[in-house]
């Protein structure tokens, strides 16, 4: 651990390749650099690399700090590699309202070793929040006067959200993407529709997929491939990607929905996703491929609940068991990649 402001005028010696990461980064915006280089997190494709400028980043700094009220002196914990958007909005976000930080290097379970500190912000992967859950770490002792703990990199499953809403704490599920420089949205772990934030704007295209402008992109549009439906005026649902839709037969397979189903019905430690197999005869058909034990009685099982839940066109028609799925750069499954290895060895 280590306690540090990003203001002050001589910043702590680093012992860690993540604490030199974290000195230079403030260094280098300290200096006055006009833009910094990341690379997209890889989860629908070969990482990218991508300039972000300062300024989008002091907007979208900003506009956090508005949202959670953030004031000088208030603690941000620093548990993200900062060569990902996610961790270097951290020590923006600090750096812009004036916030101490308590830097701890990158682990699943970031508050293992840290003896109880209030925070009063924190960023994390759903990975780092559900093994947090899971230890005997006492929560409240960190966060019970926490201002925001922001979620984001990947959607929650749907038993990791209900074991968040059970907090006292603020928690907030977060849609965002290195092109939009972190978030622009939000929502509470119980609640169906995300808001977005009053300094974007935002539109669907012809496919229902979002597109958003604001000064985090720089005035320019950015066409996701995420399907959302609209509701009122700044909130939508997340329904899925639509590089990830599954054609069967002439309709529209959304794996995103089935996932969330199906991880209330097994065990956590099962590690799976839904994606599309080619077909002769439908075109493409919803597979599961899992890693890990099932039996045939638990595969009947959730088969049983799939079909009481789902039309029989949506269920998936096989159920593959996968040795290790692939993984991309930031550490989430790498689907295609798992699938194109599956049917090259097939």
């Amino acid at each position: 651990m280590l306690l540090f402001s990003p203001l002050s005028d001589e910043l702590p010696q680093p012992s860690t390749d993540f604490e030199r990461e974290v000195m230079e980064f403030c260094r280098l915006w300290k200096s006055g650099q006009k833009q910094f280089l990341f690379h997209t997190s890889g989860s629908t494709g070969t990482p990218k690399p991508l300039y972000v400028h300062r300024e989008a980043m002091e907007a979208s700094a900003k506009t956090t700090g508005e949202w959670l009220s953030l004031m000088p002196n208030d603690l941000a914990l620093a548990c993200l590699p900062v060569h990902y958007i996610a961790g270097a909005m951290v020590l923006v976000r600090a750096i812009v309202w004036d916030l101490r930080i308590c830097l701890v290097e990158p682990s699943v379970n970031p508050l293992l070793n840290l003896p109880p500190v209030s925070i009063q912000l924190a960023s994390f992967v759903p990975n780092q929040w559900s093994c947090m859950l899971d230890s005997s770490v006492d929560l409240n002792a960190y966060f019970s006067n926490s201002k925001g703990i922001l979620l984001g990199g990947a959607a929650l499953s749907e038993r990791l959200s209900e074991r968040t809403q059970v907090l006292a704490f603020p928690i907030f599920e977060t849609y965002g993407m290195t092109e939009t420089v972190s978030h622009v949205a939000y929502k509470k772990p119980q609640d169906r529709f995300f808001h977005l934030f009053n300094t974007v704007e935002y539109g669907v295209d012809e496919r229902s997929c979002l597109r958003v402008k604001g000064a985090v992109t720089n005035e320019e549009w950015i066409q996701t491939n995420d399907i959302v439906q609209l509701h009122d005026s700044r909130k939508f649902e997340y329904l899925g990607r639509f590089d990830r839709v599954i054609n069967s037969a002439g309709r529209k397979i959304h794996p995103e929905k089935i996932e969330k189903f199906i991880s209330k019905q097994v065990s956590e430690e099962l590690e799976f996703f839904v994606e599309g197999l080619p077909d002769d005869h439908f075109g493409q058909m919803a597979c599961l491929f899992y890693k890990g034990k099932m039996n045939d009685q638990e595969i009947h099982a959730l088969m049983t609940s799939l079909r009481g839940n789902f039309e029989s066109w949506e269920l998936p028609k096989q159920f593959i068991q996968l040795p290790n799925f692939q993984i991309t750069a930031s550490g989430k499954i790498d689907r295609l990649k798992s699938v194109a290895l599956y049917l090259k060895t097939k």
